[in-house]
């Protein structure tokens, strides 16, 4: 008799079930609704708006890698040109500290000359996304004046008034 050995993985690396998005769990349905033999792979490629080379590809790697099958494979990878989070805190920090009621223009300016080379517009983005507003002048809205004095005649109108059909 085979004795079973049941491995469990290191509490570090335990996996966290994966939420599925709207358009994972519609395509997740589709193909599992394949593999049951319901639908035909070109009905399900009608469904998903995809064509029956992917639909073969997607019931493959949903029969191997089960719901983490339809998945992109890059959704939790970080993009190669991000800034590190502790770059972003530490301009955030500079600004708040040392730079308070500079435009962004200016600090961006001021922090290529201290040797950060980052576009005007990322730091806009890391302030922005800091709740820190650019305190650059604002043009003041200009009262309306008030009309006093002699009041103008009105135009005379292309409709007939009950009045004027009266003394007519």
């Amino acid at each position: 008799m085979k004795e079973l050995k049941i491995t469990t993985p290191p509490v570090g690396e335990v996996e966290k079930p994966i939420k599925l998005k709207r358009g994972e769990k519609k395509k997740l349905r589709v193909i599992n609704k394949l593999i049951a033999g319901e639908i035909n792979g070109p009905k399900a490629a009608a469904m998903l708006k995809i064509t029956t080379r992917q639909v073969r590809n997607l019931k493959r790697q949903v029969l191997n890698e089960g719901a983490n099958g339809v998945v992109h494979k890059n959704r939790y990878n970080k993009p190669i040109n991000t800034y590190d989070t502790e770059l972003r805190l530490e301009i955030a920090h500079i600004y708040r500290v040392e730079y308070r009621g500079t435009n962004f223009t200016e600090f961006a300016k001021l922090m290529q000359e201290r040797g950060y080379n980052v576009s005007r517009s990322t730091i806009y983005n890391i302030l922005r996304q800091n709740r820190i507003r650019s305190p650059q002048r604002k043009k003041k809205k200009r009262k309306k004046k008030t009309t006093t004095g002699i009041a103008l005649p009105k135009a005379p109108s292309s409709k007939i008034s009950a009045n004027d059909k009266k003394n007519n």
